[in-house]
């Protein structure tokens, strides 16, 4: 047997290995033991957590929220076990999966098809669909239900509303703004008329908007066909100026008042037809570093403040919403965490579920041990000698790139030609020096010097003015070997996650660059 036909082989053993493997694991999670809840609680989740990588930005910040569970393979029905036991546990009795297509396509679906929708604990849970519809058309309308009406709508789990499936559009007004009226009405219509044709007794229409909208905008809405409405999130309520992109703080406690005021809007301008929603947090550092808002001094026991302050909002439907189970990217986390365990969701259990006594302990342990995670090093590099291939560098600002002979190469096509690093966490505290070899030639030929410039971003901050050293750089054609001391920067800290040399600002130079070593 040949090399190829003996690894062919190990790794259909392997796989075979993990099949045999998924039924064990999944039938070593208890089974949950439902708490009883006065009202229907529902979460969030976000399905972005399918691969690997997503779980850099959390594993690199030790400052922020990391899942108890570990970095868990989203799709893994085994997940999906444990985290409806956690919820039903808790009072939570559904979960609005936010959903995304166009034109047909689906993305993130993973978690609902491959976890939820064949993990044994869905028959204890109800799920729906939170559409982010990106397009507001007919067309799209039309495509999304020859996806969700068979696939999701007619599932036994899915959530009903006087016997409908319940269907959230996070852009919902934007149909009647687009389409007018009286044809988003005819849309919707149909929609729902092909969900009779499925068996189903119609569709449950739940529109979302922004934190504040005029009483004509739901007014079509309603028009449109909508049921009622919710609100997703409303992180920048009351900071004037606060947007995403931009660095600010403000309390969490800030954020309660400014729910009383939302919740009270909404429910004035939809007569009632609302259903309100409570923010576990908001701190998008994974995400956005210093670029956004950060709401501070969230606690359990304030999280369980705004719970009971809009437990009096909740209409006849008894829904209450919470953003989200697991935005691990933007710091809105109902799910256990490492750093609080169950404490936001024990909090939910005990005003929802009085008769139902304190949560037992979870067996954390049994938990990590058959919950599928993904077990990585951050990626990090402290040598970079270009032999084969650019190692995941991205050149910029250079025409006719060549790797070849150990060297990166090419012709500077302007004032700012650049080699961006892949990711790379380097612990600067561990790493204050960097040199490179390179040469650099005008394009007249007369030698002369230029600048060269050596950026860094961590994970805290991205790359700016401050996490910089300029350099001289001969362009005499000469091979020079270039070392700059990091530790003298006051932004050298922290962790790296990306690193950029800025080889010169000469248009037309001729670039080379042989090696990048941390020491």
């Amino acid at each position: 047997m040949n090399t190829n036909h003996r690894t062919i082989r190990r790794y259909a053993e392997l796989l075979l290995a993990i099949a045999c493997l998924s039924p064990m694991l999944r039938a070593a999670v208890p089974a949950p033991k439902a708490a009883q809840s006065e009202i229907q609680v529902g979460a969030f989740y976000f399905p972005g957590w399918a691969s690997e990588d997503r779980w850099y930005c959390m594993a690199a910040n030790p400052a922020v929220l990391h899942p108890q569970m570990g970095y868990y393979r989203e799709g893994s029905p085994e997940v999906a076990d444990w985290q409806i036991k956690q919820a039903v546990e808790h009072g939570v009795s559904f979960f609005a999966f936010d959903y995304y297509s166009n034109h047909g396509s689906q993305w993130l679906e993973t978690a609902l098809d491959e976890g939820f929708l064949k993990c044994k604990n869905i028959k204890q849970f109800k799920f729906c669909l939170n559409w982010c519809n990106e397009i507001s058309d007919a067309d799209e309308l039309q495509l999304l239900g020859d996806i969700i009406i068979k696939k999701y709508l007619t599932h036994p789990s899915y959530l009903k509303v006087d016997g409908k499936p319940v269907l959230m559009i996070l852009g919902g007004s934007s149909f009647a703004q687009n389409l007018g009226v009286e044809q988003a009405r005819q849309k919707f219509d149909a929609l729902e008329q092909r969900c009779k044709q499925a068996g189903l007794k119609g569709l449950y229409l739940m529109f979302g908007d922004g934190a504040v909208v005029s009483t004509e905008v739901v007014k079509n809405g309603f028009a449109s066909g909508a049921d009622g409405y919710f609100l997703y999130n409303y992180p920048y309520a009351g900071v004037p100026g606060a947007a995403p992109g931009k660095h600010d703080e403000a309390s969490y406690e800030h954020l309660i008042q400014q729910a009383n005021g939302l919740m009270k809007h909404w429910q004035g301008v939809t007569d009632g037809r609302f259903w309100p929603t409570v923010m576990a947090g908001w701190d998008r550092r994974p995400w956005t570093k210093q670029a956004d808002l950060r709401r501070t001094g969230t606690t359990p026991e304030l999280f369980a403040k705004s719970l009971k302050s809009l437990k009096p909002m909740v209409n006849e439907q008894r829904i209450l919403l919470i953003e989200a189970w697991n935005e691990w990217g933007e710091g809105s986390i109902l799910e256990p965490s490492r750093e609080q365990g169950c404490a936001y969701l024990d909090k939910v259990r005990e005003l929802f579920c009085p008769k139902s006594g304190p949560h037992p302990k979870s067996d954390v342990k049994l938990m990590q041990a058959t919950a599928p995670q993904f077990r990585f090093e951050l990626p990090s590099r402290k040598s970079w000698s270009f032999n084969d291939n650019l190692l995941g560098c991205t050149p910029s600002g250079m025409s006719d790139v060549k790797v070849r002979g150990g060297e990166v190469s090419g012709v500077a096509t302007g004032n700012d030609p650049q080699l961006l690093s892949p990711l790379c966490y380097l612990e600067c505290s561990q790493t204050p020096r960097v040199r490179f070899r390179m040469r650099a030639a005008d394009p007249a030929k007369t030698g002369g010097v230029s600048e060269g410039e050596f950026f860094w971003s961590t994970v805290d901050s991205d790359m700016n003015g401050d996490t910089r050293i300029p350099f001289v750089i001969q362009q005499d054609g000469q091979w020079h070997t270039y070392e700059l001391d990091l530790s003298k920067s006051p932004f050298w800290k922290g962790r790296t996650d990306r690193f950029r040399l800025d080889p010169g600002n000469t248009p037309g130079a001729t670039i080379e660059v042989d090696e990048i070593q941390f020491d």
